[in-house]
């Protein structure tokens, strides 16, 4: 997995760039012993100094291998997150530039934009996954509508199933920075289909997009682009 190609390398990068402080400190401390016109104190200070400076260089060592760890944890449970989401809920996920878009089977019965007490247990792990692992992220709720019905029907109907969705998010899942946008029978999955009944249910659906932040998240994403 690139994921962790990628912090294995940095990890080797570290330990390369630890060892060869290590030779160049102790290389400069046999120059020093060898130069016959220094004197014991001086020699002692430049030693003490060369110390403190090899400790703090180890300390941040220690710390980004921390950070390297820690972004690894996240990265596998993104990663099984993401996973059960495909598997479980047959969410389909779409990598973007600065984001990722979630084409999940939340749909809606015809002429209507009531959420199904089927597609709560998605909605809520959707909510979790985005609190987790995309807190400062902004989160786009995109309803869509079958194309019974005029244009500036459809439209109108599928804003209120995209707000309808984010209300629910926001209520039940924690989340903060949701907004939504309707966009009417624009996208069909199944072109033509429409209701009542199951005719033109893939059609009446939402989607969403999450925006990565300027958080610690958006450079983990980042790192495996």
């Amino acid at each position: 997995m690139r994921d962790v190609v990628v912090t294995r390398t940095l990890e080797v990068n570290m330990k390369a760039y630890r060892n060869m402080a290590l030779t160049m400190v102790s290389a400069s401390v046999i120059v020093l012993a060898g130069c016959s016109h220094v004197g014991t104190d001086e020699f002692n200070t430049t030693v003490a100094d060369m110390r403190a400076e090899m400790s703090d260089q180890d300390q941040r060592i220690t710390q980004n291998e921390h950070g390297i760890q820690e972004l690894d944890a996240r990265l596998a449970g993104l990663e099984m997150e993401l996973e059960t989401m495909e598997s479980e809920f047959h969410t389909r996920i779409e990598r973007m530039e600065d984001g990722m878009r979630f084409a999940t089977p939340v749909h809606f019965e015809f002429d209507s934009d009531d959420i199904r007490a089927v597609d709560q247990p998605l909605l809520e792990r959707f909510a979790h996954v985005a609190q987790t692992y995309y807190p400062n992220s902004k989160i786009t709720v995109e309803g869509f509508a079958d194309p019974a019905g005029s244009a500036a029907y459809n439209k109108q109907l599928s804003q209120k199933r995209a707000e309808a969705v984010a209300k629910f998010l926001t209520a039940n899942g924690g989340l903060n920075d949701v907004s939504a946008v309707g966009y009417g029978e624009d996208r069909q999955v199944r072109p033509g289909a429409y209701g009542p009944g199951e005719a033109g249910l893939e059609n009446r659906r939402v989607t969403f997009v999450v925006e990565y932040a300027g958080s610690a998240d958006s450079e983990m994403h980042a790192s495996t682009r």
